[in-house]
């Protein structure tokens, strides 16, 4: 916890910092909610650590310091989640994640394409139906469900692709 004078101190350093600190993410990150994010994590450190970081001889150059090696973690986070989506879409083509309890999948993706072509795609892809057995219980053909997973594979990779 902090103390009403470590409260203060960084308060103060927030209020000089935060411009000059929001400016360098945002220039490394070309992201304002990502820049604004890692200033924030970068106080928050600060305030986790404030006896190592309000006793230095540079708590602004801390602060900076600090702020690098958040950006450091973010762009690292970015490329290994940009990483598994497209490696996912270099897979098997009836696999998209090998293991879907990782993630909630519905909540993600349900919204990216028709709800229709949605159900389609999660069968072959998670709950592992063949294109004939998702073609029959829907009432297609083989070659219409081809089709429609490939649309909706396309679709979900086009989002993908602009939020990593």
């Amino acid at each position: 916890m902090l103390n009403d004078n470590q409260r203060r101190t960084i308060k103060v350093l927030y209020t000089e910092m935060y411009s000059s600190l929001l400016a360098y993410a945002q220039s490394k990150l070309n992201d304002r909610t990502l820049a604004e994010e890692a200033v924030q994590d970068t106080f928050r450190i600060a305030c986790a650590k404030a006896d190592k970081f309000l006793f230095c001889s540079n708590p602004k150059g801390w602060l900076f310091n600090t702020l690098k090696n958040v950006i450091k973690n973010k762009v690292r986070s970015r490329a290994y989640l940009k990483n598994i989506v497209v490696t996912s879409f270099e897979l098997d083509e009836n696999v998209i994640f090998e293991d879907s309890d990782v993630l909630d999948v519905d909540f993600i993706f349900s919204d990216l394409t028709n709800i229709e072509d949605y159900k389609l795609l999660k069968k072959i892809t998670l709950e592992k139906y063949s294109m004939m057995e998702a073609a029959n219980e829907i009432g297609i053909s083989v070659e219409a469900c081809k089709k429609r997973v490939q649309r909706a594979k396309k679709k979900l990779k086009k989002v993908l692709k602009n939020i990593v």
